[in-house]
């Protein structure tokens, strides 16, 4: 790796001895630049002369004075959220004007291609996907990032774990890259590598989900991402594949999300914003339950039949039976019966979001302040999200050399999610409500004293008022990125950056079962409590020189990066679960029985990169490079996987011979590039477990045998494409094919009982992922009193296992067998096929394990449109289609079992008949088309706020929101999003009586000072 420091520092050293330093003759031109729109001036617009490195920017004026070399006769005007323009300069002139106009479609924004570069989009040789504040946060309000960006990103398929409050989401980027190792995106915010992990909190000693298994996949963990604030982010560009995400090397294996975070202007003085939100949520489908009659009752829930030689002491206790629920029922009956779907999940909890910011600056200093609090009730009684958020980002220019970004960002949030999901004891909501039929009364009575429930360990009423589960985070992100330029002549430059910055969060989770609690009865330890403590810090520093060269004689530009970089993460759980707690007791060392779990990792990565870029007159962009990282989770710590990339863009629409007027770009471009995904932790270690022997504690070896020569997978993606621009860009087209292989694969295998050892985890199997998406983005209408704005993705990606060196397996979360359906990893089929029983010549025994499904969709398809008429008013809606995928619903197998399915008179006795012979009709296509957020704003004109309000409050705005407004499918259950196992990299199909997902409707106030 020294030699390839070396070679890149050369190369740096050339360039700079090509530089040209003899003075040239000067002329001055200067002008304004405004608004096309509006007319008014625009500041801190940056002036450029084309293929060199002399600029200037606009003052509060919108005026701007720049020296420009003889020979040199092309100005470059470029500002955030406006369209480029690009102005030849007379011979004679002194005075150039000129009008931007706003980039509607956001066609000449930068695009990150390099640690320390960006690129203008028509140059890009891959597809990027980028989402603006106002895609983001000015439609509605969301509750949590990742919840903001569903449905939003070409090329994902994102899934949520689970309804409940706080988020829990899987971002999966252009298919299936892994299947036991890390499946989510790595995501960088303001050059900070941040967490994304989700916690268990444990409560897997109540509900036995796991059944002694691995439990953090079933316990709703919530994603860290969701500790971020959509509110403050200005961007988020997406690299999906290796071919754009390889100079991140081996954490970039799933994509790369890079945040961009607010920043103050210059020349805008300082302006305060107030925003405040206000709604509320409710249950979004609704399943509903099956309404007995008292014969079906008796039939459902009474004794069984007697046989005809029945004894007198058998009939009178059948008869017993029979009346006991006789009298249930017209209790219920009396009552007007209940609905306890409605009791558990019918809460129509408040939703409140409050923030004020701060942002302005002068040409040395700017700033953005900003403050949050979000407090947001869940469909749950008890259940909510709370936040409080406050950031500070500054920028300060020492001088034109020398300039320094802090960003800082304080974040507490609480969660209290309920107790969903999968259980093996009956003491979650929804197992509980699908054994609850709706004559069974559970409510206390005058002294708060809950009944046992009839059918079910556990009274669901009594638990969600009495349990108490929750976790709080506090979490400080911060950045620092200097900037120094070591060189500027007219055609070059040299520039230093070192960049650094810390993620931290410490995560208290606290879940106490009083003794009170129905389930315990019968048992000998009554009462739990579950106290979790983690802490996680990440930090990592990143060290570049970037180098650009103008030859404007050839109409040549170079632009040269290397540089170091480091990252650590210090990652430390520990969970103590204790039973037989004291009443009114909290602390787990007031129990009778204590066990505690503690899990530790340690990583340590470090990389060398270097990247060139030469742009020949914008008509053909070069671009390839390099990282070579070294990682401590590899079995050779020292060892440097190189992860190179190459590009190259043909913008035919800049060649002399292009003359079609109407066409603006047309591009065709394409992409190499190679990422990784390191083993897991711990991969390579043979560790040890304790063990108890006639009182005396000693260690065992466990029965996975490390691997010291594991290695990181490796994802290889070759991307092609083309870009259209027509009409003055009122309509563009990108399309993108791909090809992503991902190599050495981390499984696991069994082994001969001989060696000592059950399992170990190696390198071997291959997966190939093949896709294709297009998005066209339009302008209709785009009339001084009406514009409309119209953007249509589609994408579809097929996954398939290539290689495989191990026999067929069920994944990890996969499911609960055969029987039921799950998830089989197999040689030459798709990584998320469904496999169960069947029954396929209709005879009622079953013919064998058959394919049943697949939890891959067909393709997906996002509608986002957005409408401004008269400059005030807005109206935006966004929908989603997701065609195929399939998701084993086993929601509505308990409630056959249990006998309250809605249909259970109609088709559960198929349903039912089939169980144990064939687990299709628990295989459900899970399509769906969702209209997820729909916004209707008013800004109020000035004028009608009369000269003194008008000059003193600016853009007043007002409107109303929905999120989740409907959803059409023919899956029967409450959304055919939500899944069982967490972050499963493939596992994502599995239901199993999940939180509900809620539908929220708001109210927003807006203005600022």
């Amino acid at each position: 790796m020294t030699h390839l420091y070396a070679r890149s520092a050369g190369l740096v050293l050339a360039l700079l001895l090509l530089a040209g330093t003899a003075a040239a003759q000067t002329r001055t031109v200067s002008g304004t630049v405004t608004d096309a729109a509006t007319g008014e001036s625009l500041p801190g617009v940056n002036v450029l002369v084309q293929a060199t490195n002399i600029g200037t920017t606009t003052g509060l004026d919108g005026r701007y004075e720049l020296a420009l070399p003889d020979g040199q006769r092309t100005l470059l005007f470029s500002y955030v959220g406006y369209r480029n323009e690009t102005v030849e300069v007379p011979p004679d002139a002194t005075t150039i004007s000129v009008a931007l106009d706003e980039d509607i479609l956001g066609l000449d924004e930068a695009v990150v291609t390099g640690l320390a570069t960006s690129v203008q989009r028509a140059n890009l040789a891959n597809s990027v996907e980028t989402i603006s504040a106002r895609e983001l946060a000015e439609v509605t309000t969301n509750q949590t990032l990742d919840g903001a960006i569903n449905g939003k990103v070409t090329g994902a398929v994102i899934t949520s774990y689970t309804g409940a409050p706080g988020g829990g989401i899987s971002v999966k980027l252009r298919g299936i890259t892994t299947i036991n190792g890390r499946s989510q995106p790595l995501y960088i915010v303001d050059g900070v590598i941040i967490s994304n992990d989700a916690v268990s909190n444990g409560v897997n000693a109540v509900t036995a989900a796991a059944a002694g298994g691995n439990a953090s996949s079933q316990d709703n963990p919530a994603n860290r991402i969701a500790d971020l604030s959509p509110e403050d982010i200005e961007s988020i560009e997406i690299l999906k594949g290796p071919s754009a995400a390889a100079i991140y090397g081996a954490r970039a294996s799933n994509g790369v999300v890079i945040i961009t975070t607010k920043k103050g202007r210059a020349g805008q003085g300082v302006q305060l914003s107030f925003q405040q939100s206000l709604g509320f949520t409710t249950l979004a489908n609704p399943i509903g339950s099956r309404q007995f009659t008292e014969e079906s009752a008796i039939a459902q829930f009474g004794p069984s039949p007697l046989d005809d030689d029945a004894t007198p002491e058998e009939i009178a206790e059948f008869e017993a039976g029979v009346e006991a629920i006789r009298q249930l029922y017209r209790q219920g009956q009396a009552a007007g019966f209940y609905d306890y779907e409605q009791e558990l999940y019918g809460n129509e909890g408040l939703l409140s979001t409050t923030q004020i910011s701060a942002a302005g600056g002068n040409d040395r200093t700017t700033f953005f302040i900003s403050g949050l609090v979000k407090d947001d009730e869940g469909i749950v009684e008890r259940t909510g999200y709370e936040k409080q958020s406050a950031r500070v980002n500054v920028t300060h220019r020492f001088s034109s050399r020398a300039s320094l970004d802090v960003t800082s960002n304080y974040v507490r949030s609480e969660a209290r999610r309920g107790l969903t999901g999968n259980d093996n004891s009956g003491t979650t909501f929804g197992v509980s409500l699908t054994a609850t039929p709706n004559f069974v009364d559970l409510f206390p009575d005058g002294n708060g004293i809950y009944p046992a429930h009839p059918f079910n360990a556990s009274n669901p009423l009594q638990t969600r008022d009495l349990a108490d589960i929750g976790e709080e985070t506090q979490r400080f992100l911060g950045s620092g990125r200097f900037t120094l330029n070591l060189l500027q002549q007219d055609n070059q430059a040299l520039q230093a950056v070192a960049e650094g910055g810390v993620d931290y969060y410490g995560l208290a989770q606290s879940s106490v079962f009083p003794v009170e609690l129905v389930f315990y009865e019968g048992q000998d330890l009554i009462g739990q409590s579950i106290q979790g403590r983690t802490n996680n810090l990440n930090t990592n520093f990143r060290g570049s020189l970037v180098h650009s060269l103008g030859l404007p004689e050839s109409d040549l530009f170079f632009t040269t990066q290397a540089g170091v970089t480091a990252f650590d993460q210090d990652f430390d759980r520990t969970t103590a679960a204790a039973a037989g707690i004291i009443p009114g007791q909290e602390n787990v060392d007031q129990a009778t029985s204590l066990q505690t779990d503690q899990f530790r990792l340690f990583q340590r990565d470090r990389a060398f990169f270097g990247q060139e870029e030469i742009n020949w007159g914008n008509r053909i962009i070069v671009t390839g490079g390099v990282r070579a990282e070294r990682s401590s989770l590899n079995g050779d710590v020292g060892k440097y996987y190189a992860y190179p990339k190459a590009s190259v863009a043909f913008n035919v629409t800049n060649f002399d011979f292009w003359n079609v007027s109407a066409v603006d770009l047309l591009k065709f471009r394409v992409a190499f590039g190679q990422t990784g995904n390191t083993a897991p932790f711990g991969s390579k270690y043979t560790t040890f477990g304790p063990i108890a022997i006639g009182g005396n504690i000693g260690s065992h070896i466990n029965p996975q045998r490390g691997e010291p020569a594991i290695e990181p997978e490796r994802a290889t993606e070759i991307e092609g494409g083309v870009d259209v621009s027509i009409l003055d860009g009122t309509a563009n087209l990108e399309f993108t094919v791909y090809r992503k292989v991902i190599d050495d694969l981390v499984l696991t295998r069994q082994l001969e009982p001989s060696s000592g050892f059950a399992t170990e985890t190696i390198n071997a199997g291959q997966l190939t992922n093949n896709g294709i998406e297009v998005g066209l983005s339009v302008i209709p209408i785009n009339m001084p009193d009406f514009q409309w704005v119209s953007r249509t993705s589609f994408w579809a990606n097929r996954a398939e296992v290539t290689e495989l060196a191990v026999p067929a397996f069920q994944t990890i979360g996969g499911g609960f067998g055969n029987t039921l359906g799950s998830i089989r990893i197999e040689e030459g089929e798709a990584p998320t096929q469904i496999v169960g029983i069947d029954d396929t010549d209709g005879d009622g025994v079953s013919d064998g394990v058959f394919q049943l499904g697949d939890v891959a969709p067909d393709f997906q398809m996002s509608f986002f449109n957005d409408f401004t008429l008269w400059d005030n008013l807005r109206l935006t809606v966004f929908g989603h289609w997701k065609k195929g995928g399939d998701v084993i619903n086993l929601t509505e197998l308990l409630a056959d079992l249990n006998g309250t399915s809605v249909d259970f008179d109609q088709n559960a006795g198929t349903r039912l008949a089939a169980l144990g012979v064939s687990a299709a009709p628990f295989v459900q296509d899970a399509s769906y088309f969702k209209l997820r957020e729909v916004g209707l704003y008013y800004t109020l004109p000035a004028e009608l706020l009369g000269p003194g309000l008008g000059s003193a409050v600016r853009n007043i705005r007002i409107g109303a929101s929905a999120n989740n407004v409907f959803t059409i499918t023919p899956y029967k259950s409450y959304d055919p999003e939500v899944h069982n196992f967490g972050d499963s990299p493939v596992a994502t199909g599995v239901e199993v009586t999940p939180f509900p997902t809620s539908r929220s409707f708001l109210f927003h106030l807006g203005f600022g000072l």
